[in-house]
């Protein structure tokens, strides 16, 4: 849905404004239920809800006894909020 970086900056109320060209989009396809969570390199991930739905199943279903999928699960999974 979304390619390349974008440089985000909070406001002084620690707000974060969705750049223009992704808002519409994004709206569109979430119905205003969005995931946010962790990535491994230490940045946010952003996801439509529907989108997330799938994403969490697969790594649910990873084995909990591997230690880098137990790990992804706790990270991914662990940190993802509804917003």
């Amino acid at each position: 849905m979304f390619r390349g970086a974008t440089s985000l900056n909070l406001d002084v109320k620690g707000r974060l404004a969705m750049p223009t060209k992704h808002r519409d989009a994004l709206h569109t396809q979430s119905s205003g239920s969005l995931v946010i969570t962790a990535h491994p390199h230490g940045c946010l991930l952003l996801y439509p809800q529907p989108a997330w739905e799938p994403i969490q199943a697969k790594l649910m279903s990873l084995s909990s006894f591997d230690k880098r999928a137990s790990g992804l699960q706790r990270l991914l999974v662990g940190n993802a909020d509804d917003i």
